[in-house]
């Protein structure tokens, strides 16, 4: 079985990289190949991760405006969270929070190791996304891989893949409008551009991308029980008007059959309106927006937020081996944010913070990765390693933040029979501030038989402490610019325990089923502590801060069922259920769960091939009720009125016409029976309200999208 299946999986790449046209079971053989889980290619069930794979012509079938969007209906992970306060969606795995997971593209890491974007728009990080055209595939890890990824994999790793430069130009067009039913929620529109070929044949290629897209905003309401209609906040619930663009571009230099070297250059922007207060309090005024001369609260009138990315590769295939590498260099950058205080005036002690002035937040990231993939009789051996240097600065702080951590890692797949494939691997971390770090992992394949698969792991994951939250001193602010914070250098990192058990069946003839169990342990949760009182520190001027700690611990745990099942020659369905439990087991929320991912999730897609050109499918998602924190907020104890946020089921209905060999339509009825996500009731005796949903989700809208590929 193992002869059969190395050779159907060379066969594949074979005809993929030796000509632009495959067979219909070459392209099938291609779709179940997967890089993420070791490192290099090989048939995902074989894989030793639970991994899923979106295609790009799952992503070309839907709106698609974030990273969020496209993982929408994936098992085990969740994108349904509380919106940020841009209006964008976290992403959460196995019910871990969304800085848990570790963003790829072409395996090079996305998340900084610096926080710029506080106070609620850490989401925006999923919105710096490559137009769907320049992606082949999204590969999605659920359960650490911190063995061959690093920090920030304690939960999965999404690694999207883009297409690489052909042997003939190729390219596409695509325009796309959202168009919402009810005037309150705003309309959307969105355009991109792909394209590819050789400048040299076969010796230098180009590759270019972009995308624009534009967001109207939400003017949503709801009525007090004296009939009073009142505004929803902008602040996330009712998104404001923002637009994101993303530039990039490739070239390729293959010299010879040997090496491929590679340069990448990219620039998103996103910017989203605030001239009225609706992200945060203005200078000048009031949290009702009114004026108030003379106070600087942290907020100018548009709020931008930036990357700039340039690296570049090397491969080279050799008789012993593959060997990768790569240097990337990321810039990250918020403006639209000022020093909160007192306009005009210097902090005591610190005449350099001056309430106002524009409050600078960049982190840069340089990251060097190489590693090497050697084929040695019966075992697969990755050998590698990564240094990484990071700077922030943040206009609250006096000086600026770095860090340098470097790894080294290992990890052999290594058949010991026919039928069975063990994984071992470790990772040595060493991080300029706290130390090292060695987190291993073991995972087992067995290939029953043709049609079964049984596999299963243990592996350790951690999280380095963002960079600011290292700092000893002022690190940030919350509280609409009231409260300050201060970091905490005695900070650890989180760590994990995980473990998986998984079954797989595949008849080869189209039907697919699955299912896993999961359990995630981690401690040293880093979480907030009890405020403390400084008084007499030359680095801090004397008062309360917030403050981070060490204190929790928590555990995750699950299920994960997923099928595809045809049922006659044009007729497919494919479904998966996801169950997710989880408990923080000390600190100040002991008892309560560790995130609001709901405990049962259920995606569910009924499809048509009614022709050549036209497709056609059903879909409908189920989600339970999500958790509603049992703080206090304002003084007012919302769960206990409204309860946890409310279950719901929706149902979308969307079909492709391929008008010709180039031109290709997309619709999608999102919210087909229009459910109404904007009920809010009154809590605290009438003093508040509330919404009984997570969020506003928008009522029956029509997505519309022409391509034209040539």
């Amino acid at each position: 079985m193992l002869h059969t299946r190395r050779t159907a999986l060379a066969g594949a790449i074979a005809l993929a990289t030796g000509g632009t046209s495959l067979s219909t079971l070459a392209q099938q053989q291609l779709d179940d190949i997967v890089v993420s889980a070791a490192g290099f290619e090989q048939a995902m069930a074989e894989a030793p991760a639970s991994i899923s794979v979106i295609s790009r012509q799952e992503l070309e079938e839907k709106r698609v405006s974030s990273l969020a969007d496209a993982l929408r209906g994936v098992e085990g992970v969740d994108v349904g969270g509380q919106v940020g306060k841009s209006g964008g969606r976290n992403i959460s795995i196995r019910g871990m929070p969304s800085d848990y997971t570790l963003v790829l593209i072409d395996g090079r890491r996305q998340n900084t190791a610096g926080s710029v974007t506080p106070n609620g728009f850490g989401e925006t990080a999923t919105s710096f996304f490559p137009p769907v055209s320049s992606i082949e595939r999204i590969e999605v890890i659920r359960g650490p891989m911190s063995t061959l990824y690093g920090s920030d994999a304690m939960g999965g790793v999404i690694n999207i893949i883009t297409r690489k430069v052909g042997r003939e130009w190729s390219g596409s067009l695509q325009a796309e409008t959202t168009l919402n039913q009810h005037d309150a929620f705003g309309d959307s529109r969105a355009s991109s551009l792909y394209a590819a070929g050789p400048l040299v044949e076969e010796t230098l290629g180009l590759q270019v991308r972009g995308r624009f897209h534009e967001r109207d905003a939400s003017t949503l309401t709801y009525t007090e029980a004296d009939g009073t209609e009142v505004p929803v906040s902008q602040r996330g619930p009712s998104p404001v008007e923002g637009d994101i663009y993303n530039l990039g571009a490739r070239l390729t230099l293959t010299p010879d059959d040997t090496h491929e070297l590679w340069l990448d250059g990219e620039t998103s922007r996103q910017r989203y309106a605030n001239d009225d207060c609706q992200l945060g309090t203005l200078d000048g005024r009031t949290r009702s927006c009114a004026t108030a001369p003379g106070t600087a609260n942290g907020y100018a009138d548009e709020l931008r937020f930036e990357r700039d990315q340039l690296a570049i590769g090397h491969t080279g295939r050799f008789a012993a081996g593959t060997l990768e590498s790569s240097l990337m260099r990321n810039t990250t950058e918020t403006k639209g944010r000022t020093i909160p205080g007192t306009l005009g005036e210097p902090y005591a002690g610190f005449p350099g913070i001056v309430g106002g002035e524009a409050r600078e937040l960049e982190t840069t990231n340089t990251v060097l990765d190489s590693k090497v993939v050697m084929p040695l009789g019966d075992h697969m051996a990755t050998i590698g390693g990564q240094w990484m240097d990071s700077e922030l600065t943040d206009g609250l702080a006096t000086e600026a933040f770095s860090q340098t951590t470097w790894a080294l890692f290992a990890e052999d797949e290594w058949w010991l029979a026919e039928e069975w494939a063990l994984t071992l691997g470790g990772r040595y971390d060493h991080h300029d501030a706290f130390g090292s770090q060695f987190s291993p992992r073991g995972y087992l394949v067995w290939s029953a038989s043709d049609a079964w698969t049984l596999k299963g792991g243990v592996s350790r994951g951690y999280r380095t402490p963002a960079l600011n939250d290292l700092h000893d001193g002022i690190n940030g602010v919350t509280g609409q610019g009231t409260i300050l914070t201060i970091g905490n250098p005695d900070l650890e990192p989180e760590t994990s325990t995980s473990s998986e058990l998984a079954a797989q069946y595949d008849s080869g003839e189209g039907f697919m089923a699955s299912a896993t169990l999961f359990h995630n342990r981690f401690d040293d949760k880093i979480a907030a502590g009890p405020d403390i009182v400084v008084s007499g520190d030359p680095r801090i001027p004397d008062g309360t801060y917030a403050q981070d700690i060490n204190i929790d611990e928590a555990e995750t745990r699950g299920i994960e069922l997923a099928t595809r099942l045809p049922l006659a020659p044009a007729w497919n369905l494919s479904a998966n259920y996801t169950f997710t439990n989880s408990e923080q087991k000390s600190g100040e929320q002991q008892g309560e769960p560790l995130t609001d991912t709901p405990e049962h999730a259920v995606n569910a897609t009924l499809r048509w091939q009614a022709s050549d050109r036209l497709a056609t499918w059903l879909s409908a998602e189920y989600r339970s009720e999500r958790y509603r924190n049992r703080e206090r907020v304002r003084g007012a104890p919302a769960f206990d009125d409204l309860g946890d946020f409310k279950a719901y089921t929706l149902a979308h209905l969307g079909g492709r016409y391929d008008v010709s060999e180039r031109f290709t339509i997309s619709a999608t009825l999102y919210n087909l029976f229009d459910k109404d996500f904007v009920d809010y009731r009154a809590y605290d005796d009438g003093a508040s309200y509330g919404n009984v949903y997570a969020n506003s989700e928008a009522g029956r809208r029509l997505w519309l999208s022409a391509r034209y590929a040539f």
